[in-house]
């Protein structure tokens, strides 16, 4: 399967996700996280946004235990946008891998607190400065694909 059909999988099931969350919004997509970004800020004014998250096959425990600790990080922060961050940020799971086992999470970022950088490796360098290093490797390490990031407006409610 190539990147593309991925994509196109990806968006599919995240409309799907968004459509059973009720939340309306389908429309306003951005595209971003390319090779080598290094941060991740949903357009301004953008009301809610997703992240996809294409993950190795038999690495979701390496991706699930480090965004773990990335909830663990927004809450305890002494900064109020990233606490705002944390209510906000919740992942799924899709149940079934794409081609070749490739697993595609999706992060539902409702509201998406205007102008924060949701970039991984920064949130824990903030919280975890000793052990930075070592989570960045194991969070690349899971990826696939990457990620997708989608800024959403919303267009109307059925």
């Amino acid at each position: 399967m190539r990147i593309d059909d991925r994509t196109r999988a990806g968006l599919w099931v995240a409309a799907l996700g968004l459509a059973a969350l009720g939340s309306g919004l389908v429309g306003g997509l951005t595209f971003g996280a390319e090779a080598g970004q290094s941060t991740r800020v949903f357009v301004d004014g953008a009301p809610a946004g997703m992240i996809l998250s294409y993950v190795k096959s038999g690495q979701s425990t390496a991706f699930e235990q480090t965004m773990s600790r990335v909830g663990e990080a927004l809450a305890a922060s002494e900064n109020a946008e990233r606490r705002q961050q944390a209510v906000g940020w919740k992942i799924y799971k899709a149940t079934a891998p794409l081609e070749e086992g490739v697993l595609l999470y999706i992060s539902v970022l409702n509201p998406v607190v205007s102008g924060a950088d949701h970039w991984v490796p920064q949130i824990l360098n903030e919280a975890f400065p000793t052990e930075v290093q070592k989570l960045y490797e194991t969070y690349v390490g899971a990826f696939a694909d990457g990620e997708i990031l989608l800024s959403l407006s919303p267009v109307l409610q059925p």
